[in-house]
């Protein structure tokens, strides 16, 4: 879902708020939150960028840090909408999430074994909601004319904290999907399996390219 430049899906950090009061916990988030963007992406590069792994282990390596880094359920709702949510049945919502799984991990796995020494380097962090932080980050990549500039929003919860946005040169990855679903679903009358056709097409075009690059790779 997330766009091209952005490569990496990353890190969990517990967090040990529990016994602090919940004022304490949210003035320790920022710091707590710029850590875990640092190791998200050590944790990106060291798993992801092997190229030695088959193409279905590469996948199953995106998949296991897409689900434990990413509130990827959260956002999959939300950028369908509540009320588009709500209104579809159970086996709607689970083929649904299937789709929005499926369509992450064809898309972007592959891409990681294209890695080329790009660093993600932190250039600020604030506080933007209770337990909840934006992390600015520029992704230096080779023989580029500027770095990218990438801000992580990232939410606490409990002891886990995952990324719930992510915002390249100030565009919201999660807003721009939202913003395209909603149109899909309005111009289909609110019909899920209208958009889950759509997501259908895109997961056998993203395949397609996937092996394409692959045997590409190889050659």
């Amino acid at each position: 879902m997330f766009v091209r430049p952005l490569k990496t899906i990353f890190v969990v950090g517990m967090l040990a708020l529990m016994s602090l009061p919940a004022t304490a916990a949210a003035e320790e988030f920022p710091p707590k939150a710029e850590k875990f963007i640092v190791n998200l992406a050590k944790d990106a590069i060291t798993k992801l960028t092997d190229k030695s792994v088959t193409l279905e282990e590469q996948e199953q390596r995106f998949r296991e840090i897409m689900k434990e880094y990413i509130a990827f359920k959260t956002i999959a709702r939300w950028v369908l909408g509540g009320r588009y949510w709500r209104s579809a049945t159970d086996e709607q919502q689970e083929q649904y999430l299937a789709l929005f799984e499926q369509l992450m991990v064809s898309t972007y796995a592959h891409r990681f074994q294209n890695y080329s020494g790009e660093t993600l380097d932190v250039t600020g962090v604030r506080s933007v909601g209770e337990m909840e932080a934006l992390v600015q980050t520029t992704l230096m990549r080779p023989n580029a004319d500027k770095p990218l500039r990438v801000d992580w929003r990232v939410r606490g919860s409990g002891e886990v904290i995952k990324v719930i946005d992510v915002m390249v040169e100030g565009l919201s990855m999660a807003q721009a999907q939202r913003s395209e679903f909603s149109s899909v679903m309005r111009d289909n009358g609110g019909d899920i399996n209208a958009l889950m056709e759509i997501l259908e097409n895109r997961l056998e075009t993203a395949r397609a390219d996937r092996l394409a690059s692959t045997e590409e790779a190889t050659k």
